[in-house]
């Protein structure tokens, strides 16, 4: 065991583990952890042996410069989006319709028409007691961190203030979209939506502007296929050139890792991160090698990054991320 309650994988705990892999003759060592550490030698010691080692790229995009585990001897993956969506209507009180992404397909919850809309700049607990939102939907902002995503647990604690105020639903704006899987903190309690800022600001000047506003959110569908334009690299998803590599390009290969789904327990959930995706470059890695057995760690990666697929938006389509 290398990674404790938290998230804490302390790098002597991780080294160990890897040197244990090495021993035991794995083939594809899959490394979903972040930050430059001790294990980047005990990585080198297992391709030397011909083993495969899979780095998750970091979730600290769009910020240029953010990939970690760049090393060269390495795959490092980035997240991309797949041909799945969860759209949700949001209705305002001037008849103009919006679109977010929920989770909640609870008809029940929707159905009860209209409610009272108040808007506040963050769903923290000062902002939420200057404002009476019992009963009411709130649209309130994520902490913007330079543009990278804050931390998860952050954004769960803010909906469940938003909860405790006695908030009867939530429109969440964020700078990304694709962390859909912190509105599981909503289920059972309220209507709750995900919108980027381009619709939080049209929502927003709708509450300004009139004296008694009022929104409905409605049921979540899913829409999987040619309806979703997809993949695209997720925007919390870190981007290159790497600092500590800078002559090396970095990620290698973007793969899904958005709204994956995820056992957890007696049920299952949706994760998103490079965490996710890292695993799919894994298991490609897998049967390369178990086609081809005499293909070193470098031939196989060469065979994964060359034979990628190289997605272009056409120049017509407005690609809005929902």
């Amino acid at each position: 065991k290398a990674c404790w309650v938290g998230g804490s994988c302390s790098g002597a705990a991780v080294l160990a583990a890897v040197d244990d892999a090495i021993h035991d003759g794995v083939d594809v060592l899959s490394l979903s952890i972040g930050g430059a550490g001790p294990q980047f030698p005990g990585t080198l010691h297992a391709v030397q042996r011909g083993i495969s080692v899979v780095f998750s790229g970091g979730n600290d995009g769009p910020v240029p410069q953010t990939v970690g585990n760049a090393l060269p001897w390495v795959t490092t993956v980035a997240a991309s989006t797949i041909d799945r969506s969860f759209p949700t209507l949001i209705s305002l009180g001037n008849k103009e319709k919006l679109v977010g992404q929920s989770l909640n397909y609870n008809a029940a919850m929707n159905n009860s028409g209209f409610q009272d809309l108040v808007h506040v700049q963050s769903c923290d607990t000062e902002s939420l007691s200057l404002s009476n939102v019992t009963g009411k939907t709130v649209l309130c902002y994520a902490p913007a961190q330079a543009a990278i995503t804050p931390p998860r647990a952050e954004l769960h604690s803010l909906i469940n203030r938003t909860i405790e105020a006695g908030a009867k639903g939530l429109i969440f704006a964020q700078y990304t979209v694709n962390l859909l899987e912190i509105l599981t903190s909503c289920e059972g309690f309220m209507s709750c939506a995900l919108v980027d800022f381009e619709i939080a600001q049209r929502i927003a000047s709708y509450s300004k502007m009139t004296e008694s506003p009022v929104v409905k959110i409605s049921p979540a569908v899913s829409v999987v296929g040619n309806g979703v334009l997809s993949p695209y690299v997720a925007s919390f998803s870190s981007r290159g050139p790497s600092l500590a590599f800078p002559r090396i390009l970095k990620p290698d290969i973007a793969a899904p890792g958005v709204g994956i789904l995820a056992a957890e327990r007696d049920s299952y959930v949706f994760h998103s991160g490079t965490s996710m995706a890292c695993p799919h470059v894994s298991a490609v890695t897998a049967l390369l090698k178990s086609v081809h057995p005499d293909w070193s760690p470098a031939m196989i990666k060469s065979a994964i990054v060359t034979t990628g697929t190289n997605i272009e938006i056409p120049e017509n389509v407005q690609l809005i991320t929902i």
